[in-house]
């Protein structure tokens, strides 16, 4: 074991310090199967306080731990005023929370990061978050032995218990659930067929229900309307914290890159924008096939293999609380059966653990398996 004399923090000042944070990644993970490379400039991005628009309304600070010259850990302190505006409270949050497996130096890490919190009069302090909930959060406790998918986090399995051991408590935990790629043949058929039945029972029922894919020309304005509802269906949901208009724009622009429209369903009744379902190709997948050394390089690489990604992530489905006994959550899965085939395996995830019913219309109609756990922590600030 490492002497912890040795150990010493540095805030990240310079752009040595910057390359150092973006790299301790690779080496860390440098034995994990499971884990993806991010592009560097999608992981600069983010803790880019100058143009990213989550700092429009929040403060970070970035340290890395030091043996030698050696990179042991890293870890940001963020203060979102937004957050704390919405929940009229004081928490304060760590996040790109890595490091080798010495209590020492997580130590070290977490102590830092609630210093600069507690002197922002933050009253606990609560994470991983990258940079936010509306990104990738919190550490991986059970299924290290599948890659992520895009946006969800993956960690080395020591963190959990070491975080713990730091006297954090689990603060909240959410799950991930995917359709077995090897499920898609006789059960399928039976989910379809009963899923035919019931969505030529209900469009009789309610003649205003009428259902589209998003199309190229309208799908900016189209995420413009799944976002006030997504507001409003997850604006009881732990952690929630309205989208801005920046932040909007800014995920508008980046899906653009590599959304399928066909895989972004809307339920209108009459004009009135009533549900939706968005999923995404996993663009993990994609990045773990692109090879080489630099970003550009792997870049040029990423629109042959985006049209053979096998992987699919829902990442939101909602429907409008007035609307939600008429089947609406039903036919937006109907949809997704249609174009099953075209995906070896599909993810929804993130499902807060005292959310579970929200998965429970689709688990009714196809068979998921919860095979991911993810814990986020917290601990009062003295």
């Amino acid at each position: 074991m490492p002497d912890p004399v040795s150990f010493r923090i540095e805030l990240v000042t310079t752009k040595q310090h910057l390359r150092d944070f973006l790299d301790l990644p690779k080496r860390l993970y440098q034995n994990d199967p499971s884990y993806v490379h991010p592009l560097r400039s999608m992981s600069k991005q983010l803790i880019d306080d100058q143009h990213h628009p989550f700092y429009q309304h929040a403060t970070r600070a970035l340290w890395l731990c030091y043996q030698g010259d050696q990179p042991a850990g890293r870890i940001a302190a963020i203060k979102d005023d937004l957050h704390n505006e919405y929940y009229n409270d004081s928490v304060g949050f760590f996040g790109f929370l890595e490091f080798i497996n010495d209590s020492a130096v997580l130590d070290l890490l977490l102590n830092t990061a609630e210093a600069w919190l507690r002197e922002r009069e933050c009253t606990s302090m609560r994470g991983p978050v990258s940079p936010s909930m509306k990104g990738e959060f919190g550490v991986l406790t059970v299924g290290h032995e599948f890659p992520p998918y895009i946006m969800m986090g993956h960690s080395l399995n020591y963190y959990d218990e070491a975080i713990l051991a730091a006297g954090f408590d689990v603060a909240k935990q959410f799950f991930a659930f995917r359709i077995h790629p090897g499920r898609k043949d006789a059960q399928h058929k039976i989910h379809w067929e009963r899923l035919e039945k019931a969505e030529a029972k209900i469009l009789r029922r309610y003649p205003q229900l009428h259902f589209r894919e998003v199309e190229a020309a309208t799908y900016e304005q189209t995420l413009r309307e799944i976002s006030i509802l997504g507001n409003d269906v997850r604006r009881h949901g732990f952690g929630f914290v309205p989208m801005t208009d920046a932040e909007l724009q800014f995920m508008i622009d980046n899906l653009r890159r590599v959304i399928r429209f066909d895989m972004i369903h809307v339920a209108y009744w009459d004009d009135q924008l009533v549900g939706f379902i968005v999923n995404i190709p996993d663009i993990n997948w994609v990045l773990g096939k692109a090879r080489g050394r630099w970003d550009w390089l792997r870049m040029i690489q990423m629109p042959y293999w985006i049209k053979r990604c096998p992987r699919s992530r829902v990442i939101a489905i909602g429907v409008h609380e007035e609307f939600r006994k008429k089947g609406i959550a039903i036919m937006l899965i109907k949809r997704l059966t249609d174009i099953w085939f075209n995906y070896d395996e599909w993810e929804f995830s993130w499902v807060a653990e005292d959310n579970q019913k929200s998965i429970g219309a689709i688990n009714s109609v196809i068979d998921l398996d919860k095979y991911k756990t993810y814990r986020l922590y917290e601990r009062a600030i003295a």
